[in-house]
């Protein structure tokens, strides 16, 4: 497993960690996104972004109040 980093939004303590998985045709890549639960537990698994952009710890907070912060479009 990578190393997770500890991240709070709001008062709720999250982790993620970042992987990344290359595409052999082309030589580019994508960055994968492991969000993790206070206890650790996995609860988000996606693609984040391409290899050509930057990391933004920014948008890693945004997506953690938009999947799991927020009630019907309603910050909690």
């Amino acid at each position: 497993m990578a190393e997770l980093k500890q991240v709070t939004v709001g008062e709720e303590k999250f982790f993620y960690s970042l992987s990344f998985d290359i595409d052999d045709f082309i030589g580019d890549g994508i960055w994968w996104l492991q969000i993790y639960d206070s206890n650790q537990n996995i609860i988000y698994d996606r693609p984040f972004t391409s290899s050509v952009v930057k990391i933004d710890t920014r948008k890693i907070k945004e997506i953690i109040k938009q999947e799991f912060l927020t009630y019907q479009g309603e910050s909690l």
